[in-house]
């Protein structure tokens, strides 16, 4: 039968690591729960989500924190009214919806996490946000996409990088990026180990876990070599694993590189935030410009170019790992030319 743990209250406003604590807790049912059976559940609430999420949502509900204290409303648990407010001061102050509404879940996220109802989900609380972004839209403010780039233009960011163990490793994780339509976060957390030599000279590149596979279910995917040798990305990878000295080994595939004839490598898994610095001096390079460039254009790439190449919607959803078409085909900007119908009424 199931039962609830009864544990005493965080002293701090924020959850910390689900609101569990390691002390012994009394069952409803009036049974002793061992400090290290509550240690075991709080450490699986921690993994429940991906440590950049919690990172982010501990970000949001500060700032959410400093704000309500400034006007003397409690955060957590917090008033519905108050934090309607909060998200209208946001968006007053030129926060982007989308961003709004990442704070509020991560306000949410809090309160959950604390045993209390989620803000999120009050009626008032969500017709702010319908509001916010009725109103951007009337305005012209648009989410900033990602802009994606043509084959081509992965060629040139990769055939001008410098010689080294640096190059090689930022021509492996652009090549692979935008072959796959990897995200930022899926390039980082890729391990030597996850890659396997397959049939074609190809190779079996598992995704252990993403965005939208916060279990971990994982994903298996087909990485073709290149028709090219200078932009195939097995090869690529192949030449930084060689220049890394990981070959037969395992830990992180993607780390830092030292400066130097001999530049140390490092072993710890290189930072998101390193992509985005990686693509742009490749740009910078090559000479393609840097406006709304960003890790995720190799991903949107990976779907325009892809459309482009004929590839189906079933094998492009799949290689992508995205749930929904609709979503996948918003990430495609090859199709609007191809056979406009505006083109066909005589005018």
């Amino acid at each position: 039968m199931e039962s609830s743990l009864s544990t005493s209250a965080p002293t701090s406003d924020a959850p910390r690591g689900g609101t569990l604590v390691t002390t012994a807790a009394v069952a409803a049912d009036g049974g002793l729960v061992l400090p290290g059976d509550v240690a075991s559940v709080g450490r699986y609430l921690s993994a429940a989500k991906a440590e950049s999420t919690r990172r982010a949502y501990e970000a949001d509900f500060r700032a959410w924190s400093a704000w309500a204290r400034q006007r003397g409303a409690t955060p957590l648990p917090a008033a519905d009214a108050a934090v309607a407010a909060y998200l209208a001061a946001l968006s007053d102050a030129g926060a982007s919806p989308r961003t709004v509404a990442r704070r509020l879940s991560g306000i949410a996220y809090a309160h959950r996490e604390a045993g209390h109802p989620s803000p999120s989900e009050h009626p008032g609380t969500r017709a702010v946000l319908r509001g916010i972004r009725r109103t951007a839209a009337r305005s012209g403010r648009r989410p900033r996409q990602a802009r994606a780039v043509d084959t081509q233009t992965i060629r040139a960011l990769v055939e001008d990088l410098p010689a080294g163990a640096a190059g090689d490793r930022d021509r492996a994780l652009i090549l692979v990026s935008f072959a796959l339509g990897l995200r930022a976060s899926d390039a980082c957390g890729l391990d030597v180990a996850d890659l396997v030599a397959a049939g074609h000279g190809g190779l079996d590149v598992t995704i252990r876990w993403s965005k939208t596979d916060q279990e971990g279910a994982g994903e298996v995917l087909a990485l073709a070599p290149g028709v090219r040798a200078p932009t195939c990305p097995v090869r690529a990878l192949q030449a930084w694993i060689d220049a890394a000295g990981l070959r037969g080994g395992s830990g992180p595939l993607f780390r830092s590189v030292g400066r130097g004839a001999r530049p140390a490598i490092g072993r710890t898994r290189m930072a998101r935030s390193s992509v985005r610095l990686i693509l742009r001096r490749a740009a910078e390079r090559a000479g393609v410009p840097l406006d709304g460039l960003s890790p995720h254009s190799l991903r949107r790439s990976f779907a325009t170019e892809g459309y482009r190449a004929g590839v189906s919607e079933r094998e492009l959803a799949r290689t992508g790992r995205w749930a929904s078409v609709t979503t996948m085909r918003g990430y495609d900007a090859s199709s609007r030319w191809a056979d406009p119908a505006s083109a066909r009424l005589g005018l």
